[in-house]
């Protein structure tokens, strides 16, 4: 994944941040068991916020216990044990994406980093399989996400719209698994999924294009494919654009989370939303020239 959905550390409150690494380490221990000890290297925050989206929902509550890193045996952690699948399904779409991930770089990138993704494809394909084999639903909504993302940018003029949809759709999918998956503790099944999905959608459509927009300068820098490329002759005309649609996706996804019942990790969930989504895109976007006075920020 893309590593934007994280916590705004500074804006939540000390057992909030607890809980949230209590998952953090849950599924960094799950991705171990599940995998490999190497395994635990492609963690990242967009699917701890996936774990803690399906633990918010579901109606086991998670016991947290202690124990100690694998990684550092000196650190102390509290492990958000649950014998729902939150962390299988996180685990898996952790792999799916890396594997996917790599697929893509063994594409684009130069020939010296392509010998070095062959050499780690085989572990990676090993991991995949059982990924696959465990959750083939996430496993498919990751590799059609590739091959329609590979599609829209075989595409001279494709637009902002059409380049995010892959990652829209996949991201839309894999929440709209979660109430088939877990017991929930509140509310209609079928209509937890229709909201779950939209949620997905909006979500996932932010993380394309805040990445976009992020990379924008190595892309154009590189010659490797961006959609904001068309912008690239006015830089203040790209910040103009790109903060109101980062901002509807995000209130859209807002709008969306706001149909659910209260979850138990609502306030670590709006922390994501509200403030570290809103300080990452405002950080990026900042890089650009300013819109108003034409002056670098």
């Amino acid at each position: 994944m893309f590593g934007y959905i994280r916590v705004d550390r500074a804006n939540l409150l000390g057992k909030e941040y607890e809980a949230y690494k209590g998952v953090y380490c849950a599924l960094c221990k799950q991705l171990g068991r599940d995998y490999s000890l190497f395994a635990r290297f492609i963690l990242s925050y967009d699917c701890t916020f996936y774990a803690m989206l399906i633990l918010s929902l579901a109606e086991e509550s998670p016991c947290y216990t202690q124990g100690r890193c694998r990684f550092n045996p000196m650190k102390k952690c509290a492990y958000a044990n649950t014998d729902t699948p939150a962390y299988e399904m996180a685990a898996a779409l952790s792999v799916s994406s890396a594997y996917y991930k790599l697929r893509d770089n063994l594409i684009d990138s130069p020939w010296y980093k392509r010998f070095l993704y062959r050499l780690a494809q085989p572990i990676f394909s090993r991991w995949h399989k059982k990924s696959r084999s465990k959750y083939p639903a996430i496993d498919r909504a990751v590799e059609e996400m590739l091959y329609a993302q590979l599609d829209a940018e075989a595409s001279p003029d494709v637009s902002l719209d059409a380049a995010a949809e892959p990652t829209a759709k996949m991201l839309s999918s894999v929440c709209g698994l979660i109430p088939d998956a877990v017991t929930l503790k509140s509310g209609d099944p079928a209509k937890v999924k229709r909201i779950l999905s939209a949620f997905g959608y909006y979500v996932g459509r932010w993380i394309y294009l805040i990445d976009a927009a992020d990379d924008f300068e190595k892309d154009i820098k590189h010659h490797g494919f961006n959609p904001l490329r068309p912008l690239m002759q006015d830089p203040a005309e790209l910040k103009a654009v790109m903060i109101p649609v980062l901002n509807h996706s995000l209130s859209e996804a807002l709008l969306s989370y706001g149909l659910l019942e209260p979850g138990r990790y609502d306030s670590i969930i709006l922390n994501v939303l509200k403030s570290s989504c809103v300080n990452i895109q405002n950080t990026i976007t900042d890089r650009y020239v300013d819109h108003e006075n034409g002056d670098k920020v």
